[in-house]
């Protein structure tokens, strides 16, 4: 057989085992930036502070030739065209860069302090209006094509001791493409997503926002100041965060027609609420439809949920595998070796156990296709 049909045939090979070259989204998570890159940018800061604006950006776009995943560069040589008053090429750039990574560096783009005056230029802000529009229509397309799970983007703060810890994990939501083994970001929520869940419908995303733990001497502890999100894939577009009242020692959360939390405070009363609108409301009575995936969240983070089995175009199914670096995520497919999703840090199905604990449920078997 012709050797070159043969590389088509693993390229196309679903899911893919390695990211396909060129294709949208990342090929890793938390990828760590080349030196050399990392070099080139800090060069160009220097001569950024100094104003010298052309040899700044000759340094960034060198960086990102050295490394194409190092998009801070890509900000910095559209805010260096904002700086020097060329706000038209200033728009190109920014257009340009939230079209490539829409998460998280839309956000990044609105809140970058030398860019805020493009606000007063309507027709340069006009392309990256359109640039905004399209491009979370276009990757929230994505999104709901692939693997949804909770990643570490960085190493998490370590909940030492006791007392009131603040939980800053670096955990946000990313979905993995199976066609073409690359990643997309889903939440920009300065690392704050504990757990989330699907609706049944698969259009949107419920999430829950860390605020701090309370933790007494020996003790799992409590959750206080937690909010819930939705996010709707399709459009990209968010809620507004909703305050779960009170210290919380679990918390179940579902999503059939709209988000649904049974919360269980410290004193061991339960509750259940259904977010609606921007008002969580109570629900008496309601349990979880039957098919309908949950997570569940306590004071030593998420506990394991079942693995997650797709078939149709592509045959596969994700797992958590803990190892005593913490929970990674396999796939396994017919005819095929098992292989792990490249996420630098620890990575779950609906969310992550706390820095240094050990959440069991049941032992978690590979699933056999």
């Amino acid at each position: 057989m012709n050797p070159a049909f043969l590389l088509v045939l693993a390229a196309s090979a679903c899911p893919a085992a390695a990211p396909v070259a060129d294709a949208p989204g990342l090929p890793a998570v938390a990828k760590v930036p080349a030196v050399e890159a990392m070099r080139l940018n800090g060069e160009g800061k220097l001569l950024y502070r100094k104003e010298r604006w052309s040899e700044a950006r000759e340094k960034y776009r060198a960086a990102l030739a050295a490394d194409a995943s190092l998009l801070g560069a890509a900000l910095n040589i559209a805010c260096s065209y904002s700086r020097q008053g060329r706000y038209e090429e200033a728009a190109v750039e920014a257009a340009k860069l939230i079209r490539t990574a829409y998460v998280p560096w839309n956000r990044e783009v609105e809140e970058a302090a030398d860019l805020a005056i493009l606000h007063d230029h309507a027709a340069a802000y006009a392309k990256v209006r359109a640039a905004r529009r399209e491009s979370a229509i276009a990757w929230g397309a994505q999104v709901r094509k692939g693997v949804l799970f909770v990643a570490r983007t960085k190493p998490p703060v370590r909940l030492a001791g006791e007392g009131v810890l603040v939980l800053g994990l670096g955990q946000e939501i990313f979905a993995w493409i199976p066609e073409t083994g690359r990643f997309f970001q889903v939440t920009a929520e300065d690392g704050r997503v504990l757990a989330f869940a699907v609706s049944a419908d698969g259009r949107r995303i419920a999430y829950v926002l860390a605020g701090k733990l309370v933790r007494p001497a020996r003790q799992a502890g409590v959750l206080r100041e937690l909010r819930l999100r939705v996010l709707d894939m399709p459009s990209m577009s968010l809620g507004e965060p909703v305050a779960i009242t009170g210290d919380v020692e679990r918390l179940q959360l579902w999503f059939a027609a709209e988000p649904e939390i049974k919360v269980t405070n410290a004193r061991g009363t339960s509750a259940t609420w259904r977010l609606v609108g921007r008002v969580l409301v109570a629900a008496p009575g309601s349990t979880r439809p039957g098919g309908v995936r949950s997570v569940v969240l306590g004071g030593r983070g998420t506990l394991p949920v079942s693995p997650l089995v797709r078939r149709g175009k592509c045959r596969f199914s994700v797992y958590e595998k803990a190892d005593s670096a913490g929970r990674r995520l396999e796939v396994s497919r017919p005819g095929g070796k098992p292989f792990r999703l490249d996420t630098k840090y620890e990575a779950g199905l609906r969310g992550l156990a706390f820095p240094g604990e050990t959440v069991k449920r049941t032992r978690l078997a590979r699933p056999k296709d």
